[in-house]
């Protein structure tokens, strides 16, 4: 009826007919000031990899359930997320968003209309439009989106020698945006760069490499200092290049100095990753056989753990298997009590078993996961909220996403240049020493080793971490 007195489109001119056009503008008017769509007044920020939420209300403070809610990007034809009739509607969204929003559902009634984007990446910065309608009137609202990502720590390598002087290299990789990158001495003062590359990758991440020609000795002590600029957040790393590359001789000895050097170097950490090698096939004694054939056979045989998932402690979106031996990610939320153990926001399931003490390893198939993670937790960490993974948490584990893999440690992830994707992954637990390490179980190849962490007193439990995909504990031959 109100709809059909907003569509009058001639009145008589007499004065009922002006007092019914009167009326009826400004019910109009009031009708579609009922309610207005407010986003936030500051673009929002998202960290690569992770979740961000779009914040979107309306006000006053309203249902929205039984109203058409869509959010998309401006001049984009399909949907980033439409909810309409009380649920959910895919069919028109963009191919790029599928399976990574969800709509806020649990403050719906209260005027929440909210969308959380999982697995954020770079093609996701931008503008988002929040648009609500009531079939009387809408209203819509405007969200910019803003992506950064904090990329590897600054590897710094010497090269060669060049234009009398040294050539020093900087690299890094999985920054976004294009992150400022420079050299400084000891004092912070900026050396000019020989070279400076910035390239994007398939994934739209940036990877930097920038060089320069130290010629004194002024410069000996130098640090290659890069910074994104959206987080406000630096990565330095340091070298100290001797007197040795300096000597005033033919530069041609010079250059013979830096290639004993570098032979002497080379050799001596292979000596080191020999000796690592056959300590950690000693000390785990784990399939010796592969991974370092005819060292260790004195150790004792250490049986692999019978590993089952805890159903109490499950996401709401992780389905197990009967036998507890498998775990998938589902589009749809599980009707599961929200219990003291159960996480509530990070994607995660404990293992049933728990250890104190002893050395114990398992194995974890991996290779249908899309994005995953595999480690360990203390009994204590916390269930409810978000979780910063690192060892101050009580975590340790290795991860994958966007297909980059990384460990989590302390205040930081280190990005692992793996030379094959492993399809099963090996956890060994050393309870006294506190140490966490994990090999790729088809090839034996050490994968990383946690430092040794603050496990003693509580009780450590097996974590797994899966989205879009699964992960599997059944026992491999």
């Amino acid at each position: 009826m109100l709809s059909s007195l907003c569509q009058i489109s001639r009145v008589s001119t007499s004065l009922p007919g002006l007092l019914t056009l009167f009326i009826t503008f400004h019910i109009c008017k009031v009708e579609s000031a009922l309610f207005t769509v407010v986003g936030p007044d500051q673009p929002v920020t998202a960290t690569v990899g992770e979740e961000i939420v779009l914040p979107c209300h309306l006000s006053p403070n309203m249902s929205a359930e039984n109203m058409y809610v869509r959010w998309f990007r401006p001049g984009s034809t399909n949907d980033v997320h439409l909810y309409r009739d009380g649920r959910d509607q895919f069919g028109g969204q963009m191919p790029e968003y599928e399976r990574r929003t969800e709509f806020w559902k649990d403050g719906v009634t209260d005027g929440n209309v909210s969308l959380r984007i999982l697995n954020i990446g770079p093609s996701d910065e931008g503008l988002y439009i929040c648009l609500v309608d009531d079939d009387i009137t809408y209203k819509e609202a405007v969200i910019e989106l803003k992506v950064a990502a904090l990329g590897c720590n600054p590897v710094i390598s010497v090269e060669d020698y060049q234009n009398g002087g040294i050539r020093v290299t900087c690299r890094s990789a999985e920054w976004y945006p294009e992150p400022q990158v420079l050299w400084r001495n000891a004092q912070g003062h900026h050396i000019a760069s020989l070279s400076e590359i910035k390239s994007p990758k398939v994934n739209g991440l940036f990877e930097t490499e920038i060089s320069v020609v130290i010629n004194g000795h002024s410069n000996q002590n130098l640090s290659c200092w890069i910074r994104n600029s959206l987080l406000d957040r630096e990565k330095e790393s340091a070298i100290h290049i001797s007197a040795l590359f300096f000597p005033s001789m033919n530069p041609w000895m010079v250059a013979l100095s830096m290639i004993l050097v570098v032979m002497l170097s080379f050799t001596m950490l292979n000596v080191y990753l020999f000796k690592i090698k056959g300590n950690l096939q000693r000390e785990l004694g784990w399939k010796r056989a592969v991974i370092c054939p005819g060292l260790g056979q004195t150790a004792p045989p250490l049986e692999k753990e019978d590993m089952t998932l805890d159903p109490d402690t499950a996401y709401h979106y992780l389905i197990l298997s009967e036998d507890g031996k498998n775990v998938r990610w589902t589009d749809t939320p599980l009707d599961l009590p929200d219990n003291p153990e159960r996480f509530d926001t990070e994607r995660c399931v404990l293992g049933h078993e728990g250890f104190t003490s002893g050395r114990h390893w398992w194995e974890v198939e991996v290779g249908k996961g899309m994005y995953w993670a595999v480690g360990v937790v203390r009994e204590s960490v916390r269930r409810k909220g978000g979780i910063s993974f690192s060892p101050e948490e009580g975590v340790c584990a290795v991860l994958r996403y966007w297909g980059e893999y990384e460990a989590l440690t302390a205040h930081r992830r280190t990005c692992l240049p793996l030379d094959r994707v492993p399809s099963r992954v090996g956890v060994y637990l050393d309870c006294t020493l506190g140490q966490v390490s994990f090999l790729d179980a088809v090839t034996g190849a050490p994968i990383f080793t946690c430092l040794p962490a603050s496990f003693v007193g509580d009780r450590i439990r097996p974590c797994f971490w899966v989205q879009f995909g699964e992960i599997n504990l059944r026992h491999h031959q």
